[in-house]
């Protein structure tokens, strides 16, 4: 909103005074406010003066805005002012206690109120009160990082008992690697969608297709620079929450296999996914070079692998795969339609 021009036209026959004026003034439920081209308070409506617990406004006419609002978003206020002065509106959102002191959260925004001149006479700050609102916002945000806490945990004892109870075992520790390897990709996976709690709760990562895919790929070879084994290139999408499980199976399910039989066991391989989306579908090829000796699967049945990925491609995301053997190594062509990725 910052970036775009924004006016309040008011005819210069209606005035606050006036009763058209006073009852649009007052009609509203958000705080507004009257503010001069220097940043002082001219005049409050009803409900703002309910809204922030001020007993008589006459106290506070010709003071500066600022000074309603703490230390530590008055520049904040000042930018707005300024940016209404020019011209132009904006848009914030900040904490400011009441005049008797009541914690309240204001999304806010600051209109320039033209004169007849085209020019900025006055400015008009609407502030609502989103308290509630950023409560319960608080308050999920809470209940996911404890919800992601107990699932991080959940990953964990999963893996020391898969371990443990393969100890002395040895027919069954590939299939219990293999296991634990894709537990540690799904937990790659939430990690990437959850709100980091170093970060107070806040996401730190955007949840696109390129981004999941680096987290998930990072332990399977380099990412960047000219000798990277992995390369990402193509279009960008957007990843819903349902999508995450799915694709981070897939694309572990992939590497794991490019690690133990194809073109990332070795330092000269290198494996290629390119995403293009268009028509309202995702195509993912995802190819292998520099594999010496690549061999076909043949006749044998499909194993785990192979109905992980079936499943994962066609029954979850309603994709297609299907996979080529070249003389580079395996190549695979996944088309999932694009509303089943970024739903």
């Amino acid at each position: 909103m910052s970036s775009r021009s924004l006016s309040l036209q008011v005819e210069p026959q209606v005035r606050l005074d006036d009763g058209l004026g006073a009852s649009l003034f007052d009609a509203s439920e958000d705080c507004v406010k009257i503010v001069d081209l220097d940043g002082r308070l001219l005049g409050m409506n009803a409900n703002g003066v309910c809204l922030m617990e001020i007993d008589d406004f006459e106290g506070f006419r010709g003071t500066p805005w600022t000074s309603l609002w703490p230390e530590a978003h008055r520049q904040t206020i000042t930018t707005a002012v300024a940016e209404a002065a020019a011209g132009r509106g904006s848009k914030f959102l900040a904490d400011c206690p009441t005049a008797k002191g009541s914690p309240r959260s204001w999304e806010v925004v600051v209109w320039p109120v033209m004169g007849a001149d085209q020019k900025p006479v006055r400015l008009v700050s609407i502030s609502r009160d989103v308290t509630e609102r950023m409560r319960i916002e608080d308050e999920k945000a809470l209940l996911t990082r404890e919800l992601t806490h107990r699932i991080k945990n959940m990953f964990s004892v999963v893996d020391g008992v898969i371990a443990l109870s393969v100890r002395s075992v040895e027919e069954a520790k590939p299939f219990a690697e293999a296991l634990r390897r894709r537990l540690a990709a799904l937990g790659r996976a939430i990690a990437f969608v959850a709100p980091d709690e170093a970060a107070g709760g806040q996401v730190t990562v955007s949840y696109t297709l390129h981004g999941l895919l680096r987290v998930v790929l990072e332990p399977y070879g380099k990412l960047n620079g000219d000798d990277r084994q992995i390369s990402i290139q193509g279009d960008d999408v957007a990843v819903g929450v349902a999508a995450i499980t799915p694709l981070a199976l897939v694309i572990n399910e992939l590497a794991t296999n490019a690690m133990k039989y194809g073109a990332l066991q070795a330092s000269g391989g290198r494996v290629t996914l390119q995403f293009a989306a268009t028509d309202g579908v995702l195509s993912l090829g995802w190819a292998e070079r520099g594999v010496v000796g690549a061999v076909p699967a043949g006749d044998k049945p499909a194993g785990f692998g192979s109905l992980l990925l079936e499943n994962a491609v066609v029954r979850q995301l309603g994709g297609s795969l299907a996979r080529d053997w070249t003389a580079q190594g395996l190549a695979i062509d996944i088309r999932v339609p694009l509303d089943r990725i970024s739903g």
